[in-house]
C-alpha cells in the first residue's frame, strides 16, 4: 500500500507502471503481483498529463526549450530500443491521369523502450514527413539527437552526428512536426 499518494492514471495498458502523487512530487511505480505491491521505479519532476483513457498525453516539440526538455524526460534515450514503427500515408490521392503525393498527410510512430529509465516506452510521432529511415541493427542507442535546420525541419537520429551524411547512416526522421510522449 502507498498511504500518502494518489493514484494519477495507469501509463501503460498493461497495468505495470502506475503514477502517484505525493508532497514530494510525481513517481512511477512498477506493479509486482508476486508480492502484491508497488516498487519506485523514479521521480518524475515534469509535469505528464493524463487524458480520459488514462493514457498520457503527448508534448510538442515546436522549439529549442521544448527539445532540452525531451533530452531530460527521456534520458537523451540512452540505452534505446526501437521496438515498433508504424507508417501511415493518407496522402495519396488518384487524380484525373495518375496520382498526386501530400506529404503533410504521412505520419511516422516510432516506439522506443529505453532501459535507463525506468525500461519505459518512449513515443515519438513525426507528421508531414520529407524522408526517413530506419535501420534494424540490433544494438541500442546510447544518445539522440533532436534539431531543426533552416528551413525549420526537425531531425531526429538514433545518434550525435554532426552532419546529414552522418545521420543517413542510422535511423532518422526529418518531418514539419514531431511529439512525444511516455507510454508504459
Amino acid at each position: 500500500m502507498l498511504p500518502l499518494h494518489n493514484w494519477l492514471g495507469q501509463i501503460d495498458p498493461r497495468r505495470e507502471h502506475c503514477l502517484f502523487e505525493s508532497g514530494k512530487g510525481r513517481r512511477l511505480y512498477s506493479y509486482f503481483s508476486s508480492y502484491g505491491g508497488f516498487e519506485s521505479k523514479g521521480e518524475l519532476t515534469g509535469k505528464l498529463e493524463f487524458d480520459e483513457g488514462g493514457r498520457t498525453v503527448y508534448n510538442s516539440i515546436t522549439s529549442n526549450e521544448d527539445i532540452r526538455y525531451f533530452l531530460e524526460k527521456v534520458n537523451s534515450l540512452h540505452d534505446g530500443y526501437i521496438i515498433g514503427v508504424q507508417y501511415i500515408n493518407n496522402g495519396i490521392s488518384k487524380i484525373e491521369h495518375g496520382h498526386s503525393f501530400n506529404s503533410e498527410q504521412t505520419k511516422l510512430v516510432v516506439k522506443i523502450l529505453v532501459t535507463s529509465i525506468w525500461d519505459a516506452v518512449v513515443e515519438l510521432e513525426f507528421e508531414g514527413l520529407l524522408e526517413w529511415q530506419i535501420k534494424d541493427n540490433q544494438w541500442d542507442m546510447t544518445d539522440t539527437t533532436v534539431m531543426f535546420d533552416d528551413q525549420n525541419w526537425i531531425i531526429w537520429s538514433d545518434d550525435v552526428y554532426i552532419n546529414m551524411e552522418e545521420v543517413k547512416k542510422g535511423s532518422y526522421a526529418i518531418a514539419k512536426s514531431m511529439r512525444w510522449r511516455i507510454i508504459g
